[in-house]
C-alpha cells in the first residue's frame, strides 16, 4: 500500500509540472508572480486537505516549527523553479530537481535514521543517476542561472528531509493531513502579508487561471499527503528514489499521450528509471 501511494503521488507530481509551466508562460517568473502562484496554490491546497482531514487541524510546537521551515523552503523552491523555467532548458532543471529530491533524503535516511544501505539501493541510485544524465538535452541556458539550478537541487532535497524529520518523531508530530495543511497555511499567510505590504492589495486572477492553479494545488497537496502517509513506515532511502524514478516514467508517458515525440535517449532514460524503481521495491 505504501508503494502504491507513492506511485500515485508520482503521477500527480508529473501532472503538476504542466500547470506550473502554463502559469509561468502567462505571468512570468518574478517574485510577485512566485508569491501569487504560491498564495493561490497553497490556499486551495489547504482547503482540499482540510476537507480530506474531516475539518480537523492539529498542532504541536514541533509541527509548527518544522512546517514553518518547510514553508520557507518551498517558497524558495517555487521562486527558483520559475526562474529556472525561464531559461527554456527544462531538462537541466529536471535533473537538478530530481537528483536533489532523491540524494539528500536518501543520505539523511542512511546517515541519521540508521536505514540500511543495501545493494538494491546502491544499484537504484546509480541507475537513476545514469537515467537523469541521459535525459539531459542542450538548450538555451544563461550561465548566471546556475545558482537557481543549485537552489532547486538543495531546496527540493530539503523538502524530503524535513518530511522525514517530522514523520520520524512520533511523540511530537501530528497527523499527515494536519501537517501538510499547516505548511499550506504558513505559505498562504507569508504570501498574503507580502502582497498586502508591498502591493497594498490581494492579487486577483482570472477564473481560468484560478482553475489552472487549482489543478496544480490538487496534484501537489494530495501527492505530498500520500508521500507523508507512506513515509510513516517507509524508509526515506526507499521512497525518494521511487519518487524520482516514477516521476520520470510518468512524465514520459504524459508526453507520449500529448503526442510529443520523446527522443531515443529519453526512452532509454525512462526504461532505466523504470527498472531502478522496480528494483528498489523488490
Amino acid at each position: 500500500m505504501n508503494y502504491l501511494m507513492t506511485l500515485v503521488a508520482d503521477l500527480l507530481f508529473s501532472l503538476q509540472f504542466l500547470f506550473n509551466q502554463q502559469f509561468r508562460k502567462r505571468n512570468g517568473d518574478g517574485i510577485d508572480s512566485t508569491f501569487t502562484f504560491s498564495l493561490y496554490t497553497n490556499g486551495i491546497s489547504f482547503f482540499i486537505l482540510l476537507v480530506l482531514n474531516g475539518f480537523k487541524l492539529h498542532f504541536t510546537w514541533f509541527s509548527l516549527l518544522i512546517s514553518g521551515i518547510y514553508a520557507i523552503v518551498i517558497l524558495g523552491y517555487a521562486y527558483s523553479g520559475l526562474k529556472s523555467f525561464a531559461t527554456a532548458n527544462l531538462s537541466v532543471y529536471s535533473i537538478f530537481a530530481m537528483l536533489g529530491g532523491m540524494i539528500l533524503p536518501f543520505a539523511y535516511g542512511v546517515i541519521f535514521c540508521d536505514e540500511a544501505f543495501t545493494t538494491a539501493k546502491a544499484f537504484c541510485i546509480v541507475l537513476i543517476g545514469v537515467s537523469t544524465a541521459l535525459s539531459f538535452e542542450k538548450g538555451k541556458s544563461k550561465g548566471n542561472n546556475l545558482k537557481y539550478y543549485l537552489a532547486v537541487f538543495v531546496l527540493n532535497g530539503l523538502v524530503g528531509v524535513l518530511s522525514k524529520i517530522h514523520q520520524s518523531n512520533a511523540e511530537l508530530c501530528v497527523d499527515s493531513g494536519s501537517f501538510m495543511a499547516t505548511v499550506n497555511l504558513w505559505v498562504f499567510a507569508i504570501c498574503l502579508v507580502y502582497h498586502l505590504v508591498k502591493n497594498k492589495k490581494f492579487p486577483v486572477l482570472p477564473i481560468k487561471e484560478v482553475g489552472n492553479l487549482g489543478c496544480y494545488a490538487a496534484c501537489s497537496g494530495i501527492g505530498n499527503l500520500l508521500c507523508l502517509i507512506a513515509l510513516k513506515t517507509l524508509d526515506a532511502s526507499v521512497q525518494y528514489p521511487i519518487i524520482t524514478g516514477g516521476v520520470m516514467v510518468f512524465s514520459t508517458i504524459i508526453s507520449i499521450i500529448r503526442k510529443e515525440k520523446p527522443s531515443v535517449r529519453t526512452l532509454i532514460s525512462t526504461a532505466i528509471a523504470f527498472i531502478s524503481t522496480v528494483l528498489i521495491m523488490f
